[in-house]
């Protein structure tokens, strides 16, 4: 009967034994097949070996085959059976979100890059050079008020006139426009005796009338761009139309 019974268990029922001590542990898994085989007079059950290991022989009339099988090991023979163990397929992964971008996206600069501070050495100019013209006046302040600009110089009333189109005149003022890596300096009026405040429309292209601050460029100043005003003696024309030598030094202004 024993001798039977070790024959089924090392025979036919070691598929099912094979299929029904099956253990996963942390994420691996570890088949043990146990084989049974019970000698006439006594019978004992040996097992404690390590993982990998194969323990045979037990003891009189008893023998025990203790195979642990690891994920990817080879197939062992075990009392003439192929055993073959398929290795589990590795679990997926928990879904690792990703993290969202900032939907919250820098706002771009509105204001234009600070130019450099105005050198009158370094200005290409559209009109009379007068950066040589002795400063003997002094424009306190330019204001705007309602729709005019007002360039507040002391000599609005000193300087000598002359006339353009039968008019008194006696200053031109001034702009200064960054663009280009250049500082362009232009007139864009005249002004009569006594006269501080124009149109603050008339700082425009149409009213300096040169490249590449042209009416063609259709330029006007941009809210928040640097510019430099000034005023000076007759300018505009050239030495056709002159009256003294003076000017004021450049006051920086912000476009409102």
């Amino acid at each position: 009967m024993c001798c039977s019974l070790g024959t089924w268990v090392k025979g036919e029922a070691m598929r099912s034994l094979a299929t029904g001590y099956g253990l996963q542990a942390t994420g691996r898994m570890v088949w043990v097949l146990v084989v049974v085989g019970l000698g006439a007079c006594a019978g004992e059950l040996v097992g404690g070996a390590g993982d990998g290991a194969v323990v045979d022989g037990a003891g009189d009339g008893a023998s025990a085959d203790l195979h642990v099988l690891e994920k990817g090991a080879a197939p062992d023979m075990v009392g003439g059976a192929d055993i073959k163990v398929k290795p589990d397929k590795a679990s997926p992964m928990p879904d690792q979100k990703q993290p969202k971008p900032d939907k919250a996206s820098p706002k771009p600069d509105s204001k234009p890059p600070a130019p450099p501070p105005l050198d009158l050495k370094k200005v290409k100019w559209l009109h009379t050079d007068v950066s040589g013209w002795p400063v003997k006046a002094k424009l306190s302040s330019v204001t705007f008020s309602g729709g005019n600009i007002c360039l507040n110089y002391d000599k609005a009333n000193t300087w000598s006139k002359n006339q353009i189109s039968g008019v008194d005149v006696n200053a031109n003022p001034w702009v200064f426009i960054y663009q280009s890596g250049l500082w362009y300096g232009a007139t864009w009026e005249w002004m009569r005796p006594g006269q501080t405040c124009k149109s603050r429309t008339s700082v425009a292209g149409d009213h300096i009338k040169q490249k590449p601050f042209d009416a063609v460029s259709g330029w006007v100043p941009k809210k928040g761009q640097v510019l430099y005003f000034m005023v000076s003696g007759l300018a505009r024309m050239g030495s056709s139309i002159t009256n003294v030598q003076e000017r004021t030094a450049p006051v920086k202004v912000i476009w409102p």
